[in-house]
């Protein structure tokens, strides 16, 4: 007889006998990973933004241009969207811990230059580090939720990961522009790193590792059960065995993309994470500098009170509606759990986001300074109630390439790098009103094919079929 739930619907997935599976660990084991690795992720977007308020003193300290020091974040991005390509491969092989703490260190090492960099060849170069470290620190958190939850309760969990991941940049905004302002652009960089530091100590004590194979022949023939300081310091033994890293390995997260169900999801997230999280933290320290006059303090209070506000109380709205909505339609369809049920939030994020977008176009510089951030605060309410359910839905429908397809909305984030050579630009051209309009239309577009996968997605799961690789997770 499988385990079943307090709800009655059988656990997804079965618990083994062993009480070093991550799913049997107690309460607050669970937690304290789920929130390392969701301040992990928040520490990316922050080590990205931080400086963001700043630029204009980044600028004159290097002596270029707004524009030009707004790309040393673009560098960054990018190589926070590639270097999970490396990374999560090594952690399907050689654990989740050893390598997030080989990307802290990274990332550390490259705040600490940034910020000692007198050049903007010095600071292009160490931010791009710094990006490649932080990259690698996002991309476990997916995949130690589902190493460590039932189904039933990853929606909440994947939305409290999410609201991690979407407000790492808004915090940083909202002390970034003072310390800036105060101390020079260059403590931007160093406070990241000294705040970094500190979840590195944790880890190393309470950061055990979740990688664990469910696969039947494996289970059935194991005998030993791992102590918690053999899950944090035996290397050798947390690894899976007879799990040998080949190259092919580095191309599964693009061999997922021939699934509507990932490939759909990831555009939309792309696009709702460029327009709504990127395009606000490089364009706004320009836009307000321009039309009010603020310095880096009052912008980066602008840019993170307004959209804090907004991911939280999209979160109210996500995680937890997220698992009651999957609940109540498995309880009428006889306990099967679609993951499509995951989708029924998501056109409010496809109501929210565009609205947000325009609402900040029609008013910057046309009315006083809280409107546009009402904007931005709409917007993000969206998009924390999107992020949610499309983690959960694709994490439903592909569990065991959880981590795959992670790398591929870490590289979502990461192509957004293009935002800052084409917004103030178009909008010099055609307005901020039409420009921004532009880009809800583009992203209000995005997701009708998300919309179809709630009608469509089961029959176009079954069509495409299974993933061969990692069954065994």
């Amino acid at each position: 007889m499988p385990l079943t739930s307090h709800s009655g619907l059988p656990l997804v997935p079965q618990p083994s006998r062993f009480k070093d599976d991550p799913v049997n660990w107690p309460s607050w084991m669970k937690w304290a990973v789920l929130i390392q690795v969701g301040f992990f992720a928040f520490l990316g977007p922050f080590n990205s933004a931080v400086v963001n308020p700043s630029l204009v003193l980044l600028a004159d300290g290097l002596g270029v241009d707004s524009t030009t020091a707004s790309y040393t974040t673009t560098y960054a991005i990018i190589a926070g969207g590639l270097t999970p390509f490396i990374f999560t491969p090594l952690t399907n092989i050689y654990g989740r811990r050893p390598v997030t703490l080989f990307a802290i260190l990274m990332t550390i090492a490259g705040g600490i230059g940034s910020g000692a960099s007198t050049s903007y060849a010095g600071v292009a170069v160490t931010r791009a580090l710094n990006g490649a470290g932080f990259g690698g620190m996002m991309s476990v958190g997916t995949s130690c939720v589902n190493d460590m939850f039932f189904l039933h309760e990853r929606g909440e969990k994947t939305g409290i990961y999410v609201i991690f991941v979407t407000n790492g940049a808004h915090v940083a905004a909202l002390f970034g522009g003072f310390l800036g302002a105060a101390k020079g652009w260059k403590w931007d960089f160093y406070i990241g790193a000294i705040i970094t530091s500190v979840p590195f100590v944790v880890a190393l004590f309470l950061f055990p590792e979740t990688l664990f194979s469910r696969e039947e022949e494996f289970l059935a023939t194991r005998t030993h059960e791992r102590s918690y300081i053999e899950m944090l310091f035996n290397f050798k033994g947390n690894m899976i065995p007879n799990r040998q890293l080949r190259l092919s390995h580095f191309t599964h997260s693009f061999a997922m993309l021939k699934y509507p169900s990932v490939t759909l999801p990831f555009i939309y997230y792309t696009l709702a994470w460029t327009f709504i999280n990127i395009l606000p933290a490089v364009t706004l320290a320009t836009i307000y500098h321009q039309f009010y006059k603020m310095g880096a303090g009052p912008i980066g209070a602008c840019l993170g009170i307004s959209l804090t506000i907004g991911s939280v109380l999209g979160e109210f709205c996500a995680g937890r509606l997220s698992d009651f909505i999957m609940y109540r339609k498995a309880k009428q369809h006889d306990g099967v759990r679609k993951p499509e049920y995951r989708l029924y939030l998501s056109p409010l994020s496809a109501v929210f986001m565009p609205a947000g977008i325009i609402i900040f176009g029609a008013t910057v510089g046309r009315t006083g300074f809280i409107p546009p951030l009402v904007g931005l605060a709409i917007g993000v309410f969206g998009l924390q109630i999107g992020s949610t359910c499309l983690y959960a839905y694709i994490s439903d429908c592909y569990k065991p390439q959880t981590p795959e397809t992670g790398v591929l909305f870490n590289l979502g984030r990461g192509l957004s790098f293009f935002i800052p050579f084409v917004a103030t630009r178009l909008a010099n051209r055609i307005s901020y009103v039409w420009a921004w309009f532009t880009f809800a239309a583009i992203l209000f577009a995005a997701y009708l094919p998300v919309a179809a996968l709630i009608w469509r997605g089961e029959r176009w799961r079954i069509a495409a079929g299974t993933p061969t690789f990692h069954r065994y997770m």
